[in-house]
């Protein structure tokens, strides 16, 4: 009934709704401050905390030619921090920063009303970033307030903007739901970015291993990855989940298998052993897929399998991927080697020469390959080695024969360098792999959970006897607990107390809501909705009939909103006035100048001049009056919209005598 009044748009709104949008724009850019620069951070709250100032001071919008030299500046400090102001960090940063520009220019409240569209572009890049369970919460509160202040821009008190603005939210999640369920799928979810090589293992696992960095890795306990078996799992000692070979050695540090010697099709073999089925969602561990031991079956799109059956993503992404793998399960994968892939696993630097005289002496004397493992394994029992998250330094060019025969404490990696040298140095081809043993079991969601702390490094010896690779994890000649029950029972009982913190049923609650999340709304793409509208019943419908239950469905959901869209509405009407108003623009027109201050009793005066005979129309006027002028009681609201109903059904003829 209300034509908003376009000058209004062009007044200043009071300090304190323009400090409640600045306090927004700062909730809704507070989780890009941990994966953007600290120098773009810095800039940002600089430029905010200014803008904070100059609202204090009732300065309103400020020189334009400040703002374009200040957006200069700030493209030119993100192309100094990412060489880039395009992609997605690059992208995210320069809209960050040109967002909080544009608060400088809120001389309106126009301006602020824009100011406040733009921060959706900012809520959902933050989605690019990060997709858990708490970034999904934020992105909702940030919902909130934004709707917050637009009402509080349009007027309202803040109580009561709230009020309507939580009911707004509330009211539109089953539109959201069924649009989120409904809407046709690609295979891959919209916010899997591209990862450029830069950028990859910022987390979990890295393509270099040297003492200390699995322990590192072991403490941060993040998130990999949540798995699903078709059936029966296999023990938990089976759970070796490969991700990177490491097979170059410089004495202290050991890097990932080459690029040349990753061709996996020359002389592998089928893997004999009992078949399992399982889904995964995991992350890329620098550019690798962990996998269980070891891959078989087809691989799914977007995969490729390397030397050493690695699973490598054709294209790293940043975010989880789902992937449903099949393994065979045993310790062995056949496989023939050529001469310079024979020499290549052989190669050793210089120095660790106590080990290198102790591994050479077994060959000697052991009369297969079996044998000399046996030797080292047993060597690691017989002298008092022990396992620790906590172990000497034991680096340099001797760092092998430091810990073989000094400080004999060490965790997995040193465990696994010291064997694949002792292998290398008896002849016998050998490498390290790293990925993860074990993971915890979530009965509530009938999952495992492989996080940092299943963080492991073992080692691959190749048998000329039998032309394939053999599994050994010399770890576990020191701690057999460490495969059978996890790292914290396996650790000394004074260092246990690092992942008690992690043990309560607050943390298995999270991982339980954080496997669902991942599973129906992070990883919900065209294979997810496939099985939903079949366990739905919907698989077998046609392309019509699925449209016609998708659009009730859509129907359905809006009609709360539809209701509390028409509650506001009515609210908004002031009975009396609204009504006074309708007769008047339909018996004098909407554009005559005398319109606002004429009276009902003027009105009823016109009409007499001017022959009009309708009574119902008059006794509503005189009522009007009567209520206005002469009432000795307050009119009930109840009395207002009858009246008002009242006045649109004598008026209805006129309009249809119009059309």
């Amino acid at each position: 009934m209300f034509i908003q009044n376009p000058p209004f748009l062009n007044h200043q709104p009071r300090p304190s709704v323009q400090l409640a949008v600045l306090l927004t724009l700062l909730w809704a850019a507070l989780p890009l401050g941990l994966s953007l620069p600290a120098g773009i951070m810095l800039l940002f709250c600089v430029l905010l905390a200014v803008r904070f100032l100059l609202v204090q001071l009732r300065i309103g919008k400020v020189s334009l030619l400040l703002v374009l030299l200040l957006l200069i500046a700030s493209a030119l400090l993100v192309w100094q921090q990412l060489g880039t102001v395009i992609g997605r960090d690059g992208g995210i940063s320069f809209l960050l920063l040109m967002i909080v520009l544009k608060a400088y220019e809120g001389g309106t409240r126009r301006d602020w009303q824009v100011l406040l569209l733009a921060m959706l572009f900012l809520i959902g890049s933050s989605v690019l970033l990060n997709q858990s369970p708490l970034t999904g919460l934020w992105v909702l509160s940030s919902l909130l307030a934004v709707c917050l202040c637009f009402a509080m821009l349009g007027g309202l008190p803040a109580r009561q903007a709230f009020g309507r603005s939580l009911s707004a939210l509330l009211l539109t999640l089953p539109l959201m739901v069924v649009l989120f369920v409904t809407v046709p799928r690609k295979n891959e979810p919209l916010w899997r970015i591209p990862q450029t090589q830069g950028g990859q293992a910022k987390t979990g696992l890295s393509n270099t291993m040297s003492p200390g960095s699995i322990s590192n890795l072991v403490q941060s306990d993040e998130h990999v990855a949540n798995i699903t078996f078709s059936g029966t799992a296999p023990d938990k000692r089976q759970m070796y989940w490969r991700a990177i070979i490491m097979a170059e050695f410089d004495g202290s540090t050991w890097r990932a298998l080459p690029e040349q010697l990753m061709d996996n099709s020359v002389g592998r073999r089928a893997v004999a052993g009992r078949t399992v089925n399982y889904q995964i969602v995991v992350r890329d561990q620098a550019g690798a897929l962990p996998a269980l031991d070891y891959p078989g079956g087809a691989l799914p799109q977007g995969t490729v399998m390397r030397s050493g059956d690695i699973i490598r993503a054709q294209r790293s992404r940043e975010g989880l991927r789902r992937l449903s793998l099949q393994a065979s399960l045993g310790e062995q994968l056949p496989q023939s080697l050529t001469t310079s892939q024979y020499s290549f696993y052989t190669r050793l630097p210089g120095g660790n020469e106590r080990t290198r005289q102790l591994a050479a002496g077994w060959a000697k004397q052991a009369g297969s390959s079996r044998q000399i493992i046996k030797r080292a394994l047993d060597y690691y029992r017989r002298n008092g080695f022990s396992y620790t998250l906590q172990p000497p330094k034991t680096e340099g060019r001797d760092g092998v024969d430091a810990f073989m025969f000094g400080s004999k404490q060490g965790f997995c990696e040193h465990y696994a360098q010291s064997f694949v040298v002792m292998m290398r140095a008896a002849g016998l081809p050998a490498r390290v792999v790293t990925g993860y043993l074990g993971g915890e079991y979530f009965e509530n969601g009938g999952f495992w959970q492989l996080r940092g702390r299943d963080a492991h490094a073992w080692a691959e010896v190749w048998l000329p006897e039998e032309e394939a690779w053999l599994r050994v994890d010399p770890t576990a000649a020191v701690s057999e607990r460490r495969a059978a029950g996890g790292i914290q029972q396996a650790l000394p009982q004074a260092e246990q107390q690092v992942f008690e913190q992690n043990n309560g049923n607050w943390q298995r609650w999270s991982a339980t809501g954080q496997y669902y999340w991942q599973q129906w709304v992070v990883n919900y793409d065209q294979t997810r909705q496939n099985h939903l509208l079949a366990s739905l019943g919907l698989a077998n419908f046609g392309r019509p009939a699925l449209l016609l239950v998708f659009g009730l469905g859509i129907l359905l959901a809006a009609l709360p909103l539809v209701w509390w869209w028409r509650r506001g509405r009515c609210q908004d009407i002031r009975p009396l006035d609204d009504g006074l108003n309708l007769i008047k623009q339909t018996l004098l027109g909407r554009d005559d100048p005398k319109l606002p201050g004429i009276t009902g009793s003027e009105l009823v005066r016109l009409m007499a001049d001017n022959g009009m005979q309708d009574e119902k129309l008059v006794a509503l006027l005189k009522q009007y009056e009567h209520w206005h002028y002469a009432s000795d009681r307050p009119v009930s609201e109840r009395e207002q919209r009858a009246w008002f109903k009242q006045v649109k059904k004598v008026l209805k003829p006129y309009h249809q005598g119009e059309g």
